[in-house]
């Protein structure tokens, strides 16, 4: 369990600073005139939040992560929040890749 917790903690940090540097680019569009913005993503996503920048939807996730890793319960009892937790990082992944091959 614990070299898991680790795994999903190295790919939250990886994203961290993805999420900042997207955001700032766009904050930076919306001052240019450029983007009207909508939620990153859309309901079916899995994500609890909706916003129009990444970091809330990196908290909700860290937040989850530290849920199971302060939890007692094996990582069989919580193989629902942990898909939904390695969703969750796809999707930050993927998402935040396309959205900086966009803005080049």
């Amino acid at each position: 369990m614990e070299s898991l917790i680790v795994s999903l903690e190295e790919n939250l940090k990886e994203l961290y600073r993805k999420a900042i540097d997207a955001d700032k680019s766009i904050d930076e569009l919306k001052k240019q005139g450029h983007g009207k913005f909508g939620n990153i993503f859309k309901e079916e996503a899995g994500f609890n939040c909706s916003a129009k920048k990444f970091m809330p939807y990196l908290e909700e996730t860290a937040e989850q992560i530290l849920q199971i890793k302060e939890s007692n319960q094996t990582p069989a009892m919580q193989k629902h929040e942990i898909e939904s937790v390695v969703k969750k990082l796809h999707a930050l992944h993927s998402t935040l890749s396309e959205f900086k091959g966009a803005i080049k």
